[in-house]
């Protein structure tokens, strides 16, 4: 008993000592998991209850040492979308930006507030306030030298490398003297804006090494860490390109060393990102990670957003190299966001100034634009209209061109078919003739002298043989004639001449044909004529070339369009043969086309023919 007790005393002390062990790791995992709960109503808070963002905020930054760099990145993201929130404390974070140290002059603190902006990346501003002090200062003077210095980095920034290139060359092989300390910044820039330009008219490559160089060499005497560093960091960035790696990385560091040394730590942050990609070259991502985050604690994000977006953005590419890709997205949407805002306050800016400059301007110079606008708009209203009227009259003739062509194009057509189908039917009058009346003119021929030589008593044979010769004769000759041109079809239309067609057919065993229409009007002869014409021609090649057994014939009218439609269950045919060597079925597509109508053939082999024919029609 007594041993069980000191059991359950013992037990219950150590339950004692963990609980609060416990509490401790569980307060600490609670931390961690609500960051992003905090950060994301921080973050929702800030245009409705910037207070409570606030309050989020603070308490993100007093645990900062136990976030992981995406966790900080984010809180710095926050603590920027608060600041910004905010009109006052903008423009208090301007003005502690931009105010000098110290009493400056007039045109100084023009050089030094365009200087801060040139470390913030926003060259239009810059330039804005440079060319102010230019106007300012005796152009020969070393301030409107250096101004001129500045300039060209502004426009290195907005990438006008050809305009910075020839206006430092101007600077630094003019005969005007210069300081050391000039030369020295000229030189430096030049090689910055070949680094970048990669001009293939200029050996670029080179010219990066030889001013860097040259600004080193002149740095070190002079004793000015600043363009030293800038110049070992320009050199470095070369040398890496070349692969070139240890010079380069010893380059880079001791850029860094001298940029924080001279105060310019927002170019020791640039200096320490081309220092991660150097790592990152040499395979050395855990080095590359470390120089990245030593970036971070050199300036807070609001003093140069920028700069951070450029830093995560390298994270997001180291941790990429390191397979961790979901750190990577976080870190480029960071990047991201903060690039889209950069981008949104720019314009604002921008239009803010354009506004403020539009104010300013006189009414005489109002006036003045307002002239040359109009004289434009007259200019431009002039050339359109003459365009406009070239233009038009280039349509014309091309559409009457066309036209002529396309109506020469249909009469020569119409020629075509007209010659082909004269041909046609000479050969085949010629045909029926040497074939039909030939024959019959012989036997009349031979009745005729059988006759004569013939006794009395075979006269009277003979004779009423060669009566039914020449009936026989005489109706053949009616039906050429009929085919020729179709006396019914001319008295009485195009319905009663195919029933007097189509009747010799139906009475013969050699095939059967089903003819149906439902029209009696009358319509233009000549359409009549074509449709007659096609539709003989369709039977006539059926008989010779089918061996078809049946027949089938629809005519119809449906508003104001004849419509056709033959079929046969013949051995049918190939299409691309029947469209080169003829068949009569070019003829009949000439003849439709001729009247605007339309034909549409189907077959295949030992499928027969479908024929489809549309033509417009006005009744009479």
């Amino acid at each position: 008993m007594r041993n069980n007790k000191i059991r359950r005393i013992l037990l219950f002390g150590m339950i004692l000592s963990i609980f609060p062990l416990g509490n401790a790791y569980c307060q600490r995992l609670e931390r961690r998991f609500s960051f992003d709960s905090l950060y994301n109503i921080g973050l929702q808070k800030i245009n409705s209850d910037i207070s409570i963002s606030r309050q989020y905020l603070k308490e993100l930054e007093s645990n900062l040492n136990q976030l992981t760099p995406v966790q900080k990145a984010k809180t710095n993201y926050l603590r920027l979308r608060a600041i910004y929130a905010s009109k006052d404390e903008v423009i208090a974070l301007e003005n502690r930006m931009l105010t000098p140290p110290r009493p400056l002059s007039y045109n100084d603190s023009l050089i030094y507030s365009a200087r801060k902006y040139l470390e913030k990346s926003m060259p239009d501003k810059a330039i804005h306030l440079l060319m102010e002090a230019l106007d300012s200062l005796t152009q020969s003077s070393e301030k409107a030298e250096y101004c001129r210095i500045n300039l060209c980095e502004a426009y290195r920034q907005k990438q006008e490398y050809k305009k910075g290139v020839e206006m430092l060359n101007e600077i630094l092989f003019s005969k005007r003297e210069q300081s050391a300390l000039n030369k020295a910044f000229a030189y430096n820039r030049l090689a910055a804006l070949y680094n970048e330009w990669g001009n293939m008219a200029f050996n670029t490559a080179d010219s990066v090494i030889k001013y860097s160089e040259l600004c080193i060499s002149l740095s070190e005497k002079i004793n000015s860490k600043g363009n030293l560093a800038l110049s070992q960091n320009e050199l470095s960035v070369q040398l890496m390109r070349k692969k070139q790696y240890d010079r380069a990385l010893e380059l880079s560091i001791k850029s860094v060393k001298n940029f924080k040394e001279a105060g310019m730590f927002y170019s020791a942050m640039n200096a320490l990102i081309n220092q991660s990609n150097l790592y990152i070259e040499i395979n050395r991502t855990g080095s590359a990670f470390q120089v990245i985050e030593d970036a971070t604690n050199l300036c807070k994000i609001e003093e140069n957003r920028n700069l951070f977006m450029r830093v995560y953005l390298q994270f997001a590419r180291v941790y990429t190299l390191s397979g961790n890709y979901k750190e990577a997205y976080e870190f480029l949407a960071i990047s991201n966001q903060l690039l889209n805002d950069f981008f949104y306050d720019r314009i604002n800016s921008q239009i803010n100034e354009q506004s403020a400059r539009y104010d300013l301007f006189t009414k005489e110079q109002k006036i003045r634009e307002e002239k040359q606008k109009n004289e434009f708009h007259k200019k431009q209203l002039t050339f359109l209209i003459i365009l406009l009227i070239f233009l038009s009259i280039a349509f014309i003739l091309s559409f009457f061109y066309f036209k002529l062509r396309r109506k020469e194009f249909t009469k020569q057509k119409l020629i075509e078919a007209v010659i082909e189908n004269e041909a046609s039917e000479r050969k085949r009058i010629a045909r029926d003739l040497h074939d039909e009346i030939g024959p019959l003119l012989s036997a009349i021929n031979h009745y005729f002298q059988a006759y004569i030589d013939a006794g009395e008593d075979d006269k009277k044979g003979i004779q009423t043989k060669l009566h039914q010769v020449i009936s026989g004769a005489i109706d053949e000759v009616s039906r050429i004639s009929h085919n020729i041109s179709p006396y019914v079809l001319e008295n009485y239309g195009l319905n009663t001449a195919l029933n007097d067609f189509i009747a010799p057919l139906k009475n013969g065993n050699r095939i059967k044909v089903d003819f149906t229409s439902d029209f009696s009007e009358r319509f233009e002869l000549n359409k009549e004529l074509t449709v007659y014409r096609c539709i003989t021609e369709l039977f006539n090649n059926t008989m010779r070339h089918a061996d078809a057994t049946i027949v089938s014939l629809e005519v119809t009218c449906r508003n104001k369009v004849l419509c056709v439609f033959y079929t046969d269950n013949g051995k049918g045919f190939d299409m691309n043969l029947a469209k080169t060597e003829g068949m009569g079925l070019n003829n009949i597509r000439n003849r439709v086309e001729t009247f605007g109508g339309k034909l549409v053939i189907e077959s295949s082999l030992k499928n027969g023919i479908k024929v489809s024919i549309e033509i417009p029609v006005h009744y009479e």
